[in-house]
This record gives C-alpha cells, sequence and structure tokens, in this order.
C-alpha cells in the first residue's frame, strides 16, 4: 500500500499516526506529494488532489481521513482505533474532534495562504468561535478523555497541535486540564514521530 502524504498536513498525521498505532508501518509506504499544483502525481490517483490519500493493494483508491482509518483499522482489528456502533460516547468524539480539526484548519488556511486585505474576517471569527465553545467543551469533559489511542483522540491532538501555526490560537492557559491530556498523549512514538512543523 502506498500513502500520499504531506508532513504539513494535520489530517495526513492523523493516518500517519494511525498506521504506526495499528503496526502497519512496513505495509504502507509512505510518499510526499505536493497539493495545490496541477502537476501534481497525487492527482494521476486522486482528482480532488487532496491528502491523506491511499492506494491500496487491491487497486482501490481512499481520500478522506476517516475512510482511510477505517479501512486501515479493519487490517488490525484487534485494536480498537475506530468506534463501532455500540460506543456512542467515542462516535459523538469522533463527529466533535473532525469539527474541530475542520473549523481549526479553515482558520489556519485563511490567515497563512490569504494577503490581510483577502482575508474574511466573518470566517474568521465563525471559526474561532466555533473552536472556543469546543475548548471550552474538551476542558468540561476531559477527564472522560483517557491515553488510549482512538481515532477520536489521534483527531484532537492533531487539531490542538497546530497552534504552531497559528498563535491566535494560544489555548493552553485557559483550558489546563485538555493541555495535561494533549501533554501527556503527545508523548506516545506515534505523535512524536509525526510532530507537526511550523
Amino acid at each position: 500500500m502506498k500513502l500520499f502524504s504531506r508532513r504539513t498536513s494535520q489530517y495526513a498525521r492523523i493516518a500517519r499516526v494511525a498506521i504506526i498505532e495499528l503496526d502497519l508501518v512496513d505495509r504502507v509506504e509512505l510518499q510526499e506529494v505536493t497539493i495545490r499544483d496541477r502537476h501534481s502525481e497525487i492527482l494521476n490517483y486522486n482528482p480532488a488532489g487532496k491528502v491523506p490519500t491511499l492506494a491500496t493493494d487491491d487497486g482501490f483508491i481512499l481520500s478522506e481521513t476517516p475512510i482511510i482509518v477505517h479501512y486501515l483499522n479493519r487490517l488490525k482489528p484487534e485494536v480498537k482505533l475506530v468506534a463501532d456502533y455500540t460506543d456512542e460516547f467515542s462516535l459523538h468524539l469522533e463527529g466533535i474532534t473532525t469539527a474541530f480539526i475542520d473549523g481549526i484548519s479553515t482558520w489556519t488556511r485563511e490567515r497563512r495562504f490569504r494577503s490581510e486585505s483577502e482575508q474574511s474576517p466573518g470566517i474568521i471569527e465563525l471559526e474561532r468561535s466555533r473552536a472556543l465553545r469546543i475548548l471550552d467543551y474538551f476542558e468540561k469533559i476531559a477527564d472522560k478523555l483517557d491515553q488510549t489511542p482512538k481515532l477520536a483522540h489521534i483527531t484532537l491532538a492533531s487539531a490542538l497541535g497546530l497552534e504552531i501555526r497559528l498563535p491566535e490560537l494560544q489555548w493552553r492557559p485557559s483550558y489546563p486540564k485538555l493541555a495535561q491530556w494533549y501533554d501527556q498523549f503527545s508523548e506516545r512514538p506515534s505523535l512524536q514521530a509525526t510532530t507537526p512543523e511550523s
């Protein structure tokens, strides 16, 4: 199998963490590709041009992080990364953490890839407010977050890691319980091996 990835992509990071946690490193080749590039090799596999994209041994092309992680988890079903439908709390967390990383990613792209005159104050405020509501929620339930590597936890950690690219986020002082969880979870070898780049 081959995972098309970018070290700067938090979505690709989730897939890369899953590969490590599922002990599939020897089965999945990682290939760095460019994005937003009409000459990128990724377009030969995925017309959306997004990472991560997984080319399976059976010739299927999978895109979107949750779909890729679900597929990979089927190869190692004894490791429970993704929630099954009997685990309503984990399903709930997967949904909230996905909304969180999507919103912060939009906020980050608005700040990093648009000139100040092109940035949308409305989009920035919408995503900032959404992020703060979700951070408030996770601070309240921080005692329910354990250190088990699940898709929701990996997604949450990947979203929080975007603080390196979004100085406005600065979430740690206001959310000490969540910061404690994050710092401990980030000590996992899979997280250390995929530390985000600024």
